[in-house]
């Protein structure tokens, strides 16, 4: 089925949005997390948890990053999703997760289909 450009523009925007919207919703919830709990010592931390950390640090400026480069942004949440999922499973044998960390890769992989959407439009 093929779509007019109105429908095209409308899809890619949509995606965009999509995008844009999980990223908030993490950026809050990762937030609150953080104020509640408050940071852990960077020095007391294993060298497991150091690794999850960078993990997790890269999935988060994939977040923020996505805002502006879509590719970017999407490469980082999902590269920072895979080293922290390897990570967590070669420690525990199970790379278990809440609904609210598997966000994390749904906003990755709808950075990159706006991305790609964006230069097939061109």
């Amino acid at each position: 089925m093929r779509l007019t450009p109105f429908e095209k523009i409308s899809l890619i925007y949509l995606v965009r949005s999509f995008a844009r919207v999980i990223s908030v919703v993490l950026l809050i919830f990762i937030a609150m997390t953080a104020i509640g709990e408050g940071f852990p010592n960077p020095l007391e931390l294993s060298g497991r948890e150091s690794l999850l950390t960078v993990a997790f640090v890269a999935m988060v400026a994939g977040l923020i990053v996505g805002w502006w480069r879509e590719l970017a942004g999407g490469l980082l949440i999902l590269c920072g999703f895979a080293a922290f999922m390897l990570v967590e499973f070669v420690a525990t044998r199970d790379a278990g997760m809440s609904w609210v960390f598997a966000l994390f890769p749904v906003a990755g992989i709808l950075y990159l289909l706006f991305w790609r959407l964006g230069r097939l439009r061109r």
